[in-house]
């Protein structure tokens, strides 16, 4: 397992931002339900506004910081997933190719 696993919101060419896959289980726990829960209450404010007023790329821009905070989310508790010795997580850190996605319970 390498030390930096790649988030998968980067958007540039190659990576740039990465999660330290040795990072304990707690500060890994802290991180994703910190993005989770910005997300959670991101979504909460954008369903509580009037759109008569919104302007498309509005909606655009709330879509596009909550998918970021929860794909980040997502991506700590999938390492997470792996310091714990596997849960429901669907790859490994070596399988570049394929997509990485962790289950949350609902």
């Amino acid at each position: 397992m390498t030390k930096y696993h790649p988030l998968q919101a980067n958007t540039s060419g190659g990576p740039t931002l990465f999660i330290d896959t040795e990072a304990g289980a707690s500060d890994l726990l802290e991180t994703a339900a910190h993005r989770i829960k910005a997300a959670r209450d991101l979504l909460n404010s954008v369903s509580c506004l009037c759109m008569k007023n919104a302007e498309g790329y509005d909606l655009e821009h709330f879509a596009n910081a909550a998918h970021l905070l929860l794909q980040d989310g997502c991506d700590a508790l999938e390492v997470l997933g792996w310091s714990i010795g596997g849960g429901d997580i669907q790859s490994s850190p070596a399988g570049d190719s394929a997509v990485h996605q962790a289950d949350l319970p609902v």
